[in-house]
């Protein structure tokens, strides 16, 4: 079939309706990929296309029963970046039981350029034959659709399976489903239309169109906490069953179904559900719903390190990131620093060193006081946090009073104080005498019945005396020694229900072996396999042979140089758990600054849009370089931000290509080209073999132009 034909054959709204979202290479790239696809399988059906800003198309059989989720086999996903992912399912991926390293389960066209298509292709389909699950179907060309006038429920059940994860497996009535932001919803089945039962009132939401449903509820279509409702809610959607509140409307189109799922993972509820409060009564606080993985991605300077602080003070305090924003920067870096002490927010960096034993956890050798050498299991900095994290979980169940973390850290800064004058005595369960100094930092030593000395773990007092537990973790008896002592120095009060939050922020998360680094935690950080979820998973680690889990109270935020040409992108089963929040460069901020009649804003503006044209958004130039102007705007300052910063960022950007350099700066005088004296250089070469020069230019830099303003303004002249 050729490629005219092929277009035609699929002249389908709904295939249109993604085409129309790409640009023209973007359009060739589709169509030639397809035609790969239906050469290998050569009766599959596209039987789903998302028409949002960015679209995902569906590949399989087509459906004979809603709850066949082995009738999906492959979806397309047009990423922001303008990137095609397709990948193989997650339901079929699970049955088809392979190694990644075996059988990638994605094929991401920007980055795995040295993996041939075809070849993947041809891969997949001899699993999919070995496991006898066939998808040559009978001729299955969407042509063959009845395109109905009106959105139904089996379209917006084809949406919503490839969106988020079912609670349970669909009936013929209901099907549930749990977000990225661990919010459930339930579609009707039974309904020609789609039907939606959702946990939270849409009445007044300025993002997508809705009709309430009624169902003999007192007010249209929202239920209060005692009124009955759908019997198939107990088990697919238990948090919208009686006993919750919850809204039972209609969304007509697919478009208002998409603008729906982002506003249902991204809106702030009352956290008051029980009751309306008096207007005489202070209201409370509004739970932010927060995605419990996100990564900041942008070109370098946007500040997304920056911006790290905004977003971890957001997760913890539950502000609003514009709330944060009108707040000084120095109280948020104190308040950022004082979390960071306390171990509810840890840092990390990646790099090509970084490894799974950093991570999580790894065996190292330590020498003792008689230089004997010993290998112990030590955590890593991703298993630290979650153990404290589910000890924070944990310590909200016990019956009775738990201590204050003012408390407890009061406690220990006062042990500090005394083991630094003189030696403290505690006893361990054994009755075993151990002696605790500190040194001026502030570590703790115990000194035990041996002579030897071993320094101690503040952190696991701290748990210890949380927990109030009188089993001993991780070997840590002298510190549980410590812990119990302390108990009768600290505060109690009565647990309230929430646990606090924990935050890793992981800076350059694409420079490590992503792979490597996470191992099986990959799965692990997922929504859906948290601890306390429906489908919560654990794992064996390799090296303690614990069994390990990730708490739902520990949320990651990564950053990501997206310019940075020396790096592949992120795993794609990793990027597939993550929301990205682009981070772009921010001229306003840089509105009114000026320096010798040079609009700083403006400049910033034009060198970008000229680097777009050139290259991609990307590789733009972050406002971040320009900051220091607000406080120093001087020619001097400008010329030293222009000469460290900008010049060697548009030399790597375009790969020392100095003529795309000059057109970004506008030809301002900075650099300048002269001719190539050939004959000079190569004296005894034929006139014929030099015309290999013909078209090259020598580049040098204009020292002198740097300290006039006139090459700044020459940048944004017309």
């Amino acid at each position: 079939m050729e490629l005219e034909e092929f277009k035609q054959k699929f002249n389908l709204p709904r295939i249109n309706d993604y085409v129309a979202l790409l640009s023209e290479s973007q359009k060739n790239w589709f169509w030639e990929q397809l035609m790969e696809i239906k050469q290998v399988f050569p009766n599959i059906d596209i039987y789903h296309a998302g028409a949002s800003k960015y679209g995902y198309l569906g590949f399989g059989r087509k459906r004979v029963q809603a709850k066949r989720v082995e009738d999906f086999l492959f979806v397309l996903h047009l990423e922001k970046n303008g990137n095609f992912i397709l990948y193989i399912a997650d339901q079929t991926y699970r049955l088809l039981r392979v190694d990644e390293d075996v059988l990638p389960q994605g094929y991401d066209q920007s980055v795995q350029k040295e993996l041939n298509l075809k070849d993947w292709l041809d891969q997949v389909k001899t699993f999919t034959e070995e496991l006898d699950l066939d998808y040559s179907g009978e001729d299955l060309y969407p042509v063959n659709y009845e395109v109905e006038d009106y959105f139904t429920t089996l379209e917006a059940y084809n949406f919503l399976k490839t969106k988020y994860q079912k609670i349970k497996e669909a009936t013929k009535k209901i099907v549930g489903f749990r977000n990225n932001s661990n919010r459930e919803l339930a579609l009707i089945l039974e309904n020609s239309r789609p039907s939606l039962f959702i946990g939270v009132d849409p009445e007044d939401n300025q993002y997508f169109k809705f009709n309430f449903i009624d169902n003999n509820s007192k007010i249209f279509g929202k239920y209060d906490e005692n009124e009955g409702r759908h019997d198939g809610l107990k088990s697919h959607a238990p948090s919208l069953y009686k006993g919750n509140k919850a809204y039972y409307i209609e969304i007509n189109s697919l478009s208002d179904l998409e603008k729906f799922c982002e506003w249902y993972e991204l809106a702030i509820q009352n956290s008051l559900t029980n009751s309306h409060p008096k207007e005489d009564k202070e209201m409370p606080d509004q739970i932010i719903v927060q995605p419990l993985n996100r990564i900041l991605f942008g070109a370098a300077g946007t500040g997304k390190t920056f911006n790290t602080i905004n977003h971890a003070l957001s997760i913890i305090e539950n502000k609003s990131l514009e709330k944060l924003e009108t707040e000084n920067r120095e109280e948020l870096k104190k308040r950022f620093d004082g979390y960071k002490e306390k171990g509810q927010i840890k840092f990390v960096t990646f790099h090509q060193s970084f490894s799974y034993e950093d991570f999580v956890e790894g065996i190292r050798a330590e020498s003792d006081e008689d230089g004997n050498l010993n290998y112990l299991v030590k955590d890593g900095v991703f298993k630290e946090i979650s153990i404290d994290a589910q000890i924070e979980v944990d310590a909200k169940k016990i019956a009775g009073n738990v201590p204050t973390d003012f408390s407890i850290n009061s406690a220990i800064d006062q042990l500090i104080e005394r083991a630094k004058q003189t030696e403290q005595v505690f006893y361990t369960k054994r009755k075993a005498e151990i002696k605790v100094t500190s040194n001026s930092s502030g570590t703790l030593f115990a000194l035990n019945s041996q002579e030897t000395t071993i320094t101690l773990s503040i952190r696991h007092i701290k748990n210890y005396l949380k927990t109030q537990q009188d089993n001993i973790v991780d070997n840590k008896a002298y510190e549980w020694a410590i812990a119990k002592s302390l108990r009768s120095e600290v505060e109690y009060e009565k647990p309230n229900s929430d646990s606090e939050p924990y935050v890793l922020i992981i800076d350059e998360i694409n420079r490590g072996n992503i792979s490597r680094i996470f191992g099986e935690l990959i799965t692990l950080i997922e929504d859906s396999k948290r601890a306390g979820a429906d489908e919560e998973l654990s794992v064996t680690l390799p090296y303690s042979k614990q069994e390990f889990i990730v708490p739902n109270n520990v949320y990651i935020i990564g950053t990501m140089n997206s310019s940075d040409r020396s790096l592949t992108g992120l795993d794609i089963a990793l990027r597939r758990r993550f929301t990205f929040i682009e981070m772009s460069p921010q001229p306003k901020l840089l509105e009114g600054v000026n320096v010798d009649g040079i609009d700083i804003e403006r400049l910033l503006t034009v060198i970008n849009q000229r680097i777009e044209a050139l290259l991609d958004r990307d590789h733009c130039i972050g406002h971040a370089n320009f900051m220091s102007l607000k406080k120093q705007p001087t020619l001097e300052n400008l010329t030293h931000i222009f000469k460290q910063k900008i010049i060697p960022q548009l030399q790597e950007y375009f790969f020392d290509d100095w003529a795309k350099i000059n057109l970004v700066l506008n030809g301002n005088g900075m650099f300048h080209s002269k001719p190539i004296e050939k004959s000079a250089i190569f004296p005894n070469v034929d006139s014929e073999e030099l015309g290999y020069f013909e078209d090259k230019k020598s580049w040098e830099l204009v020292p002198t132009s740097f300290d006039n303003i006139e090459s700044f303004a020459k940048i944004i002249q017309h």
